[in-house]
């Protein structure tokens, strides 16, 4: 059957039933002319089946290891043979390992070293629609914090440099996290680092994979002792607190920290902590029925696991 033309469904409704983000069809919009909305008389943008069907294809072809810019000019029965396709021959990367994207990695340190705000912005929120989001997070964004924590730390990069990059990527990875929230009645993560850990970029990447697996997400912040923490829990009904532990170490006082998060609340909240500061102690979070991934790999199937939550 072939789908109505009729402009008769707004953004909205269009994000709900492919599953982009309203800053994703946008951004499939101007750059590759994916569809083309008719306006109503009051401006807002209206779409047809055929235009979602169009994206859902799309969307399904990009989940699929699929480039969107590859696949945009592509009609229906060219999208659905190509998705055909994928599906009889799957490919499965080693290990599901996603390996560090060298080149875009550089592209943003040049604009980190040029002090180049706007532009590395703009280039990431490119990244956002060009990659799959464990491509996004695991291939970009991780090397890239890391790259800027090696560069300030050995002296190659500035304070200045330093502190301009993490406003940028932190306003970067709240945009992501908040942008691909769409469920209203999804159960709810928090994020944040517990006392002693200031660095909190951890934290907000594991928003951006929490908010991408259909969690609504709200960052604590960092550096937040345990009763603040288990407190918010409590007070937002959230069915998960997720703690990052990047630098320094957890010392004794951290470790009873995040152990003392997991004393205050119940067994249906669950608990996870992750970071190089917090991996030496993955006996004592096993003990305490504390959730540890190794990667953000390991955090994603944390996050598919089926809650009793709403």
């Amino acid at each position: 059957m072939q789908e109505s033309t009729e402009p008769r469904h707004p953004i909205r409704v269009v994000s709900q039933r492919t599953g982009l983000s309203t800053p994703v069809l946008r951004a499939w919009e101007r750059r590759y002319g994916v569809v083309t909305p008719t306006r109503s008389e009051g401006g807002q943008r209206l779409y047809s089946d055929a235009d979602i069907r169009q994206l859902q294809l799309l969307a399904t072809a990009v989940d699929g290891g699929r480039s969107i810019g590859l696949v945009a000019g592509l009609d229906l029965p060219q999208l659905e043979k190509l998705i055909d396709e994928d599906r009889e021959t799957p490919v499965h990367p080693v290990g599901d390992v996603v390996a560090p994207d060298v080149e875009r990695v550089k592209t943003a340190l040049d604009y980190i070293d040029q002090m180049q705000t706007e532009e590395l912005e703009q280039f990431l929120m490119r990244c956002a629609v060009e990659l799959r989001p464990h491509e996004l997070v695991e291939g970009l964004m991780v090397p890239l914090l890391q790259e800027v924590g090696r560069g300030w730390q050995a002296g190659r990069m500035g304070p200045s440099s330093e502190h301009i990059a993490s406003v940028a990527i932190r306003r970067f990875l709240e945009w992501m996290s908040s942008t691909n929230q769409k469920d209203t009645r999804a159960p709810l993560a928090l994020t944040g680092t517990p006392a002693g850990q200031r660095h909190e970029f951890g934290a907000l990447l594991a928003g951006v994979v929490a908010a991408y697996e259909g969690w609504k997400v709200r960052f604590l912040g960092p550096d937040l002792p345990a009763a603040e923490i288990a407190r918010a829990a409590e007070k937002l009904d959230a069915r998960m607190v997720a703690l990052s532990a990047v630098h320094p170490r957890l010392d004794a006082t951290g470790v009873q920290e995040v152990l003392e998060v997991r004393r205050r609340l119940p067994m249906s909240v669950k608990v996870v902590v992750g970071g190089a500061g917090a991996d030496p102690h993955r006996d004592r979070w096993r003990d305490a029925n504390i959730v540890s991934p190794s990667s953000f790999i390991d955090f994603r199937d944390t996050l598919r696991v089926p809650t009793d939550a709403h």
